[in-house]
């Protein structure tokens, strides 16, 4: 189902409205705006302010809109773009959300995601929710924190709520890896098997020291706001963008693709994810990649948290909220009175002026959203810990839906192999999926070659205790009239040993 099939009363949608879209990646949110919601906002002459939250999004919006000639009704802008306005009591383009019949709010979660970073989201959110006589439309895959935010902290009422459920059949393994070190394997890995992978890190400068290392593999992105935005090159940006695929092997980028770009090519098989604890910054990531068809798929790698470190996160968005506590909990003077001259360095408190008092005095107040947001990560580590010792591990299998994991340590290797081949026991394996197996097994004789032989590998299952075998098999289907013959490998688990 897509949100075509499930949004289908949105003709009956009252000025006012707060309207929530809640479906994954793929679904065709964006498609909805820009066609049915298009169509019928054209038919009776009402405007659309479509806004998104990263220039990438903005750039590839704006070029498919253009194409299909539908800027007379659709407005494109960002949502800093908005706060600015707000500040400044204008902005570039000077739009005003409020002479807007639809606002849509495309990865709504912005609000709160990039909270922790900027200290303005709250402003757009504001300007949004003030235009009280548009129809207000948030979507996201990842947006039930917002959700919970509006109805129960603002007590405002959602009018509408369309949800589709997310599915992650497409993930073919799920791999998640303890050291640092091994994110370099994992590179290696992808060039020496020739895995077109997207590797999203949370660390600037380990991205562009790896996209320098392997420069002839691969391309580099970031915010053009970042100082290594240097490192970008542009055209290749903007080719990706456009054509909706990159052409390098390897894609090294921060977050800043982590929503609203889409990436269509079934040749990307391989996403990995540095340093990431939010798990919805995940689906983001993932969802980057739009499915071709029904075969497409993807190998999934994250980068794993023990009990311990996520007990240290527990204990610094404690500390950065401490001050905010106090503050919400005794006022201003006796918060000026304990934190005399000390500045709040999380932006979480921040001054404005009473526009009501007499003098325009300067007060101390929070932002909620950034305030909210430290809240939902405590509780999402606390639901992590009563996981027991493996607390993370856990709490990422159940939210992607699969039952086992491989875990990336040298204790590990054999059973972590030994799920990768239940999962392709019986299946046809031609070239391509044999490459892949053999890259799986990593079997190297004394001088680091690579064994690519049946009888190697089998040989290497027997003397290791794994209850597997590799047959080779002929096929036969017709190509041009002609009948071709083909081999395929085919796994047989539970072998005697």
């Amino acid at each position: 189902m897509r949100v075509t099939d499930k949004v289908t009363d949105y003709k009956d949608w009252q000025q006012g409205d707060l309207i929530t879209i809640s479906a994954g990646t793929g679904k065709g949110k964006s498609y909805f705006v820009k066609h049915r919601l298009y169509e019928h906002a054209k038919a009776n002459g009402k405007k659309i302010l479509f806004l998104v939250h990263r220039l990438n999004c903005l750039k590839q919006f704006q070029m498919e809109i253009e194409e299909d000639n539908k800027t007379d009704v659709i407005t494109l802008t960002t949502y800093q773009a908005i706060e600015h306005r707000k500040i400044k009591r204008s902005n570039k383009e000077n739009i005003d959300p409020s002479t807007y019949d639809y606002i849509v709010c495309d990865e709504f979660h912005y609000f709160f995601s990039d909270a922790s970073f900027s200290r303005t989201t709250d402003l757009s959110l504001e300007s949004i929710l003030d235009a009280s006589n548009s129809i207000r439309i948030f979507m996201s895959a990842t947006g039930d924190y917002v959700e919970r935010y509006l109805e129960n902290y603002r007590k405002l009422n959602i009018r509408h709520k369309y949800e589709l459920q997310t599915e992650y059949d497409f993930i073919k393994t799920l791999t998640l890896y303890n050291k640092a070190d091994d994110l370099e394997s994992f590179v290696e890995e992808a060039i020496k098997g020739k895995y077109k992978s997207i590797f999203f890190i949370n660390n600037t400068k380990l991205a562009v020291e790896l996209h320098k290392k392997y420069k002839k593999h691969s391309m580099f992105n970031c915010s053009p706001h970042n100082s290594s935005y240097k490192h970008v090159d542009e055209d290749k940006v903007n080719s990706m963008l456009k054509n909706e695929r990159f052409e390098d092997l390897i894609l090294f980028t921060t977050s800043v693709l982590d929503t609203g770009v889409s990436i269509k090519d079934s040749e990307v098989t391989n996403i990995v994810c540095h340093n990431f604890r939010d798990v919805r910054v995940l689906t983001q990531c993932i969802g980057r990649k739009r499915l071709v068809d029904d075969n497409d798929h993807l190998h999934l790698v994250l980068s794993n948290l023990n009990n311990k470190q996520l007990g240290g996160s527990k204990g610094n968005i404690r500390k950065m909220i401490e001050k905010a506590n106090y503050l919400r909990e005794y006022g201003v003077e006796d918060y000026n009175k304990k934190y005399y001259r000390q500045v709040d360095k999380t932006n979480i408190i921040y001054d404005e002026t009473d526009e009501k008092s007499a003098n325009r005095k300067v007060i101390k107040k929070v932002n909620e959203l950034a305030y909210f947001k430290c809240l939902i990560d405590i509780e999402d580590i606390n639901l992590m810990l009563t996981k027991g010792k493996y607390g993370y591990t856990e709490f990422i299998k159940e939210w992607f839906d699969m039952s086992k994991v491989f875990i990336e340590t040298d204790e590990s290797y054999k059973e972590n192999l030994e799920f990768y081949l239940d999962s392709i026991v019986d299946k046809r394996l031609f070239k391509d999926e044999q490459k892949e197996l053999i890259n799986k097994i990593l079997l190297k004789d004394s001088r680091g070659r690579l064994q690519k032989g049946i009888s190697t590998i089998n040989a290497y299952f027997k003397e290791n205790k794994l209850r597997y075998e590799i047959v080779s098999k002929r096929t036969s289907e017709r190509v041009e009239g002609k009948v071709k013959s083909l081999r395929y490998w085919q796994v047989i688990g539970d072998i005697d040993i």
